[in-house]
Parts: C-alpha cells; sequence; structure tokens
C-alpha cells in the first residue's frame, strides 16, 4: 500500500488545544502528570509516597526535599484539573516572560507556599498531608492577571471574562477552600503564592489598586439609594 508524501495536517478543532502545548507546557505535564497516575493506579505505593514525599510531618525530621517533591506527587483524584489549568494559561505567560523567567513564576511561589505551609504546621501542631501543583498554577493565573490585567480571557466558548476576575476567582475559591476544612496553614500558603507571583510578575502596587477600583466601581455601586426629598434616581446604579 503506497502513503503519499504530503505532511499530516492537524484539524482545525485541535489547533487552539495544540497552539497552549508549548515544549515547556508539554514537559510539565508530563512530569507531573506521571507521578499522579502512579499514585492513583499503583496503590501499594501510595504508603511509600504520603511517607516521603508528599509534605507532611516528617518534613521536620529531616526530609526536607518534601517541600520539594510535594509539588511533583498529587494524592488528590482531580489533580488533572491543576494539569488543565497548566494548560490554560502556561503558553500565554512563558510566551510574555520567556522559558526561564516562566519556570521561575511557577516553581517559586509553589515552593514558597510548601515553606510557609510545613514552618506553620509545625508552629501550630496542625499537620496534615500536602501534595499537588495547586499553589503553582495558581500563581501562573495571578501572572495572567499581572500581565494582561483587563484584557478579555476567553473560557470556554464566547464566554470571556477579564484576566484579573479570573485570577481573583480562583484565588477565592482556593482561599474558602482551604478555609472551610480549617486548612489554615494551606490558606497562609496560598496567600504567599500570591504575593510571591505577583511580585515575580512585575506588581507593584498600581496593579492592586486599580483592581481594588475596578471592583469598587463594578460591585461598590448602591441599588438603592435615598435622595434628597425622598426622590429616586432616574438610573438607579445595577449589577452588571
Amino acid at each position: 500500500m503506497a502513503f503519499s508524501n504530503s505532511t499530516y495536517q492537524m484539524p482545525p478543532w485541535l489547533r487552539p488545544a495544540a497552539q497552549r502545548l508549548s515544549p515547556t507546557i508539554r514537559t510539565l505535564v508530563v512530569a507531573l502528570g506521571v507521578p499522579w497516575l502512579f499514585y492513583i493506579l499503583v496503590a501499594p505505593a501510595r504508603r511509600l509516597v504520603d511517607a516521603y514525599l508528599a509534605l507532611g510531618p516528617g518534613v521536620m525530621r529531616g526530609q526536607v526535599w518534601q517541600i520539594v517533591t510535594a509539588l511533583f506527587v498529587d494524592r488528590n483524584p482531580l489533580a488533572f484539573l491543576n494539569l488543565l489549568g497548566l494548560w490554560f494559561v502556561g503558553a500565554a505567560i512563558e510566551r510574555t516572560l520567556g522559558r526561564r523567567r516562566f519556570l521561575i513564576v511557577f516553581f517559586a511561589p509553589g515552593l514558597a507556599a510548601n515553606l510557609v505551609i510545613a514552618l506553620l504546621s509545625a508552629w501550630w501542631g496542625q499537620w496534615a498531608l500536602y501534595s499537588g501543583c495547586g499553589d503553582a498554577v495558581l500563581g501562573l493565573f495571578v501572572g495572567l492577571a499581572v500581565l494582561y490585567g483587563p484584557a478579555q480571557v476567553r473560557v470556554f466558548g464566547t464566554l470571556a471574562m477579564p484576566a484579573r476576575a479570573l485570577a481573583a476567582i480562583f484565588v477565592g475559591l482556593a482561599l474558602i477552600s482551604s478555609a472551610t476544612y480549617g486548612a489554615w496553614p494551606a490558606v497562609f500558603g496560598t496567600l504567599t503564592t500570591v504575593c510571591v507571583a505577583y511580585f515575580l510578575c512585575g506588581g507593584r502596587g498600581r496593579d492592586l489598586r486599580e483592581f481594588t477600583s475596578w471592583l469598587r466601581r463594578k460591585f461598590g455601586q448602591r441599588r438603592w439609594q435615598v435622595m434628597d426629598g425622598g426622590k429616586l434616581p432616574k438610573r438607579p446604579g445595577r449589577f452588571n
């Protein structure tokens, strides 16, 4: 059977997904996804992973490598959502900052968060097992907010929102989730991620002031106002 010499043409519907998979993003997805699948599929290995690779009380007994290895192992069956977030935003950050700065923005907030979690857990005596690259990926969304600000980001289909609003949603969900379970070291770890990623991506306070001003304009309008003489305004404020 003879084959044509023409090259393979990628289907148009697949091109947007492939454009977000730069060599760096593909490498990270593999490096993070393979240990996750190993943990999920190989049950006998889970005890060793929990004891030596996830971030836990062992870090205070000299197993300091857990601050790093905890980024690459994930005990959560839904960890593919972190990989999806990395795929969604990673390539845009890498194109803007370059590969070296992108890797710093990815790893530094995650490592800083793990260090804060370990120190606060030891201080409060409130230990749990922490694992996954969730904080590192969250740092990328913070970077997206700093670098792109009010630019519209297409989330799904025709749904789009400002980059800083998308980042605020994910940060809020992470904080609420940790606080709901009483994981206060994780709450402060997330706050550390936000601060480190913000400054690494060039945030110097002006972006934060612009964002809070935007929030006040967006949500600070009063729906009902009392006017002099009891008259209502002709165009009451509304939520958009």
